[in-house]
Protein backbone atom coordinates (compact mmCIF):
# COMPACT_ATOMS: atom_id res chain seq x y z
CA UNK A 1 0.00 0.00 0.00
CA UNK A 2 1.38 3.17 -1.39
CA UNK A 3 2.26 5.77 2.29
CA UNK A 4 -0.22 8.44 0.45
CA UNK A 5 -3.20 5.66 0.87
CA UNK A 6 -2.17 4.58 4.11
CA UNK A 7 -2.28 8.33 5.20
CA UNK A 8 -6.01 8.81 4.20
CA UNK A 9 -6.93 4.99 5.42
CA UNK A 10 -5.04 5.66 8.78
CA UNK A 11 -6.42 9.32 8.86
CA UNK A 12 -10.08 7.93 8.37
CA UNK A 13 -9.78 4.24 10.37
CA UNK A 14 -8.26 5.87 13.49
CA UNK A 15 -11.13 8.80 13.32
CA UNK A 16 -7.77 11.51 13.43
CA UNK A 17 -8.87 14.53 11.83
CA UNK A 18 -9.18 17.83 12.64
CA UNK A 19 -8.44 19.38 16.01
CA UNK A 20 -6.59 17.11 18.30
CA UNK A 21 -4.71 15.24 15.34
CA UNK A 22 -1.83 16.43 16.73
CA UNK A 23 -2.09 17.15 20.20
CA UNK A 24 0.97 15.77 21.99
CA UNK A 25 1.92 15.67 25.66
CA UNK A 26 4.85 17.55 26.52
CA UNK A 27 7.03 18.45 23.74
CA UNK A 28 7.20 16.15 20.69
CA UNK A 29 10.30 16.97 17.66
CA UNK A 30 8.49 17.42 14.50
CA UNK A 31 9.18 18.37 11.03
CA UNK A 32 7.45 21.67 9.71
CA UNK A 33 6.98 24.45 6.89
CA UNK A 34 5.62 27.79 6.49
CA UNK A 35 4.54 29.41 3.62
CA UNK A 36 1.68 31.20 1.97
CA UNK A 37 -1.13 30.61 -0.55
CA UNK A 38 -0.19 31.44 -4.31
CA UNK A 39 -3.49 29.63 -5.20
CA UNK A 40 -6.52 27.99 -4.73
CA UNK A 41 -9.21 25.89 -5.72
CA UNK A 42 -11.46 23.78 -3.70
CA UNK A 43 -9.33 21.34 -1.52
CA UNK A 44 -5.84 22.23 -4.35
CA UNK A 45 -3.60 24.52 -2.69
CA UNK A 46 -0.26 25.57 -4.78
CA UNK A 47 2.08 27.15 -2.07
CA UNK A 48 4.17 30.86 -2.67
CA UNK A 49 7.37 28.09 -2.75
CA UNK A 50 6.07 25.85 -5.45
CA UNK A 51 5.04 23.29 -3.81
CA UNK A 52 1.13 21.80 -3.99
CA UNK A 53 -1.04 20.01 -1.86
CA UNK A 54 -4.63 18.68 -1.19
CA UNK A 55 -6.69 19.84 2.03
CA UNK A 56 -8.96 16.32 3.48
CA UNK A 57 -11.63 19.07 3.90
CA UNK A 58 -12.36 22.96 2.56
CA UNK A 59 -11.00 25.86 3.91
CA UNK A 60 -11.90 29.15 3.93
CA UNK A 61 -8.36 30.48 4.01
CA UNK A 62 -7.44 33.16 1.13
CA UNK A 63 -4.52 33.32 -1.25
CA UNK A 64 -1.58 35.02 0.46
CA UNK A 65 -2.98 33.31 3.40
CA UNK A 66 0.40 32.15 5.68
CA UNK A 67 -0.17 28.28 6.06
CA UNK A 68 2.07 26.00 8.94
CA UNK A 69 2.83 22.46 7.85
CA UNK A 70 3.25 20.12 10.63
CA UNK A 71 5.04 16.80 10.00
CA UNK A 72 4.56 13.71 12.77
CA UNK A 73 5.08 10.37 12.77
CA UNK A 74 2.40 8.32 14.45
CA UNK A 75 2.26 4.74 15.50
CA UNK A 76 -0.57 2.64 14.78
CA UNK A 77 -1.28 -0.49 16.75
CA UNK A 78 0.04 -2.60 14.49
CA UNK A 79 3.32 -0.77 15.17
CA UNK A 80 3.70 0.15 11.73
CA UNK A 81 5.09 4.33 11.66
CA UNK A 82 3.12 6.56 9.17
CA UNK A 83 4.26 10.17 8.52
CA UNK A 84 1.38 12.17 8.66
CA UNK A 85 1.01 16.16 7.69
CA UNK A 86 -1.61 18.85 9.16
CA UNK A 87 -2.06 22.10 7.96
CA UNK A 88 -2.71 24.87 10.07
CA UNK A 89 -4.55 28.11 8.19
CA UNK A 90 -6.72 30.10 9.21
CA UNK A 91 -7.38 29.03 12.99
CA UNK A 92 -8.17 25.58 10.89
CA UNK A 93 -6.66 22.28 11.82
CA UNK A 94 -6.61 20.06 8.46
CA UNK A 95 -4.92 17.00 7.21
CA UNK A 96 -2.76 17.36 3.83
CA UNK A 97 -1.42 15.40 1.46
CA UNK A 98 1.46 16.33 -1.12
CA UNK A 99 0.98 16.54 -4.45
CA UNK A 100 3.95 18.07 -6.14
CA UNK A 101 6.94 20.42 -6.09
CA UNK A 102 9.91 20.73 -3.66
CA UNK A 103 9.77 22.48 -0.28
CA UNK A 104 12.59 22.65 2.44
CA UNK A 105 11.53 21.62 6.17
CA UNK A 106 12.60 22.89 9.51
CA UNK A 107 12.62 21.14 12.99
CA UNK A 108 10.92 22.02 15.73
CA UNK A 109 9.00 21.03 18.91
CA UNK A 110 4.69 20.01 19.24
CA UNK A 111 3.79 21.66 22.08
CA UNK A 112 0.66 23.23 24.10
CA UNK A 113 1.28 26.34 26.18
CA UNK A 114 -0.38 25.64 29.36
CA UNK A 115 -0.22 28.80 31.15
CA UNK A 116 0.50 32.74 30.38
CA UNK A 117 1.27 34.89 33.22
CA UNK A 118 2.00 39.06 33.90
CA UNK A 119 -0.02 39.23 30.66
CA UNK A 120 1.68 37.50 28.11
CA UNK A 121 5.24 38.08 29.33
CA UNK A 122 6.30 34.21 30.39
CA UNK A 123 4.59 31.25 28.67
CA UNK A 124 4.75 27.86 30.58
CA UNK A 125 4.40 24.75 28.18
CA UNK A 126 3.18 21.35 28.96
CA UNK A 127 6.78 19.84 29.61
CA UNK A 128 6.97 22.26 32.52
CA UNK A 129 9.73 24.61 30.28
CA UNK A 130 8.96 28.61 30.90
CA UNK A 131 9.46 31.24 27.69
CA UNK A 132 9.66 34.55 28.03
CA UNK A 133 8.33 37.24 25.03
CA UNK A 134 9.91 40.25 24.73
CA UNK A 135 7.60 43.11 25.78
CA UNK A 136 7.27 43.91 21.76
CA UNK A 137 4.80 40.26 21.50
CA UNK A 138 3.55 40.96 24.59
CA UNK A 139 0.31 42.25 22.87
CA UNK A 140 -0.09 38.98 20.86
CA UNK A 141 0.95 36.68 23.72
CA UNK A 142 -1.36 38.74 26.06
CA UNK A 143 -4.87 38.08 24.27
CA UNK A 144 -3.81 34.13 23.65
CA UNK A 145 -5.77 32.39 26.29
CA UNK A 146 -4.10 28.81 27.44
CA UNK A 147 -4.21 26.09 26.40
CA UNK A 148 -2.99 26.36 22.78
CA UNK A 149 -0.76 23.80 20.29
CA UNK A 150 2.33 26.02 19.66
CA UNK A 151 5.08 25.19 17.76
CA UNK A 152 8.50 25.76 19.22
CA UNK A 153 11.04 26.35 16.74
CA UNK A 154 14.44 24.39 16.91
CA UNK A 155 16.20 27.00 18.30
CA UNK A 156 14.03 28.03 20.77
CA UNK A 157 13.97 31.66 19.66
CA UNK A 158 10.15 32.21 17.92
CA UNK A 159 7.27 30.43 19.17
CA UNK A 160 4.41 29.50 16.56
CA UNK A 161 0.71 30.12 17.74
CA UNK A 162 -0.89 27.35 15.93
CA UNK A 163 -4.47 28.55 15.97
CA UNK A 164 -3.77 32.01 15.34
CA UNK A 165 -1.05 31.26 12.94
CA UNK A 166 1.35 33.65 14.91
CA UNK A 167 4.71 33.80 15.38
CA UNK A 168 6.69 35.58 18.61
CA UNK A 169 9.97 35.76 19.78
CA UNK A 170 10.81 33.87 22.75
CA UNK A 171 13.59 33.71 25.29
CA UNK A 172 13.95 30.09 27.48
CA UNK A 173 14.07 30.73 30.79
CA UNK A 174 17.06 29.06 32.61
Amino acid sequence: MKRSACLVLCVATLGLSGSGLLAAPGMQKVEYLTDSIAEKEGKYIRLIGGSSWVLSSQSLALVTDDIIIVFRELELKNKMRVKVAVAYVDGDEIPVKHVKGKYVLSAGYLTTVVEALGDGAVLKLADGSILTVPEYDQFDTGWWLPPYEALLTSSKIYLWNLKKGKRVWVNPKD
